[in-house]
């Protein structure tokens, strides 16, 4: 049942607030015919408010009731009243053409308006009997009122998803969810959010090519998929059902399309509910597919790059048990890149592998840049150890190439979190090289672990 306590606190407008506040006090102290005709009168006041911000937003459809409010309020007038009766007439039909309601809404409401011509007019009802509506009724109607129309900014469906489009494809686009969530998610109306939620799927799964876009198509389908991931945050299901809508267009989508769509979404809860058995068991077969053309080709492309980083995923694992095998068995670069995309405790353990497995200068200080200074935030001291000493064994010395004591101290100094104790495991480590000064020096000064050697 709603709270309509929380629900009257919620009314957007403060001028309607204290009317629905005064609505809601005779309904709780059982003038249930008072609370009815102040509800009503609350909807008609708030439905000409938004009425009148869509006209000066230039909605022309807004024109004509907004003038006749005008008309209305002119000293003098002498139809104002005919006037006002024409527009509580007619005041649902037009906030449903604007999108102010929906069709549902427009019913249940009318069922208000009616009920409060019965309150306020008892000579309509036969044999001259007082219309008595219960508590009950009162209540209904106020929360009604409250849902459809009093706790909603004037936004439209329509135009609160061109908004979005227009935001989202701005070549200037920055993803900040504070202001995406509330902007297009939690102040919008039921049916506008799903609007937008609809589009965010729809183009984050299928990666439409679409001319009026500024963006191309990938990069537009992974700013909708940020999106959607935050819509997801707030309704899971509701991602999740439109998702599903638009998943049987993914199964007969070319086949790069839907690499992209896996790479994009498969983090995505939403996205493992709403996705077809068999389209599971032909992600696996491409993955097995990408290992094999990596053994033959030495590379990745960038969206193959993207859906083996999902092997951090305990879930996506065992969904599509490739991965891990796929991962494994790539190349020392190749490995190395995907752990970039997505640097993850699941990488740990394969550090210190690449870092031995290393046969030149620029493979090693790729390794070290690519992979293991965007994992130090997530290290043990025991994996410290473990990749210091793979550093030092590597069996030809390329992890030693112009740029690598450079490395070393960015490790130490992005390592800061294991605290005191990692400084005995640097400086044993570090004391080795103490016979090669120009190793030694720049590390024993970046680090502060020990005096530079004066070399004469």
């Amino acid at each position: 049942m709603l709270d309509l306590d929380d629900l009257v606190n919620r009314v957007v407008n403060p001028d309607i607030r204290p009317l629905v506040k005064e609505a809601h006090r005779c309904y709780a102290t059982g003038a249930a015919r008072a609370a009815i005709v102040l509800t009503w009168t609350a909807v008609c006041a708030d439905l000409i408010y938004k009425i009148e911000v869509l006209k000066e937003e230039g909605e022309a459809d807004a024109r004509p009731l907004v003038q006749d409010v005008e008309r209305a309020q002119q000293p003098g007038e002498t139809d104002a009243v005919s006037l006002m009766l024409n527009i509580e007439n007619t005041i649902l039909d037009v906030a449903e053409k604007l999108e102010l309601i929906d069709r549902t809404h427009k019913t249940q409401l009318k069922r208000l308006r009616e009920d409060r011509h019965l309150c306020a007019h008892p000579s309509l009802r036969p044999m001259g009997e007082l219309y008595e509506p219960t508590s009950e009724y009162a209540r209904a109607h106020l929360a009604v009122a409250l849902d459809a129309v009093l706790v909603h900014h004037p936004s439209q469906g329509r135009k609160v998803r061109d908004s979005f489009i227009t935001h989202v494809a701005d070549p200037a686009f920055t993803f900040e969810a504070g202001y995406l969530g509330h902007t297009f998610f939690d102040r919008v109306r039921p049916t506008s959010r799903a609007r937008v939620v609809d589009f965010a799927a729809k183009f984050a799964l299928l990666q439409i090519e679409d001319d009026s876009m500024p963006l191309a198509a990938p990069m537009f389908a992974d700013r909708m998929a940020q999106c959607l991931r935050l819509f997801a945050d707030r309704d899971q299901s509701l991602a999740e059902e439109y998702l599903a809508r638009h998943m049987p267009r993914l199964e007969t989508a070319e086949p790069a399309v839907q690499l992209a769509a896996l790479g994009r979404l498969g983090d995505l809860p939403a996205f493992w509910k709403a996705l077809p058995h068999p389209m599971r068991t032909l992600y696996n077969t491409k993955i097995t597919s990408i290992a094999a053309q990596v053994a033959t080709t030495g590379y990745l492309r960038p969206d193959e790059t993207r859906v083996l980083a999902l092997v951090t995923h305990p879930e996506v694992r065992t969904s599509l048990p490739a991965l891990t095998h796929a991962f494994a068995a790539l190349p020392v670069v190749e490995r190395s890149r995907v752990i970039s995309v997505r640097p993850d405790p699941f990488f740990l353990p394969y550090l210190p592998g690449l870092l031995t497995g290393v046969h030149s200068f620029d493979a090693g200080e790729f390794v070290a840049r690519t992979a293991v200074l965007p994992s130090a935030g997530l290290m043990s001291l025991e994996d410290v150890k473990a990749v210091l000493r793979a550093w030092w064994d590597n069996e030809n010395g390329q992890t030693w190439g112009r740029a690598m004591p450079g490395y070393l101290v960015a490790l130490y100094l992005t390592t800061a979190h294991l605290g005191e104790a990692r400084n005995e495991v640097w400086t044993a480590h570090l004391e080795e090289l103490r016979p090669f000064p120009d190793l030694f020096n720049p590390i024993a000064r970046g680090t502060g672990l020990a005096e530079v050697i004066v070399q004469v």
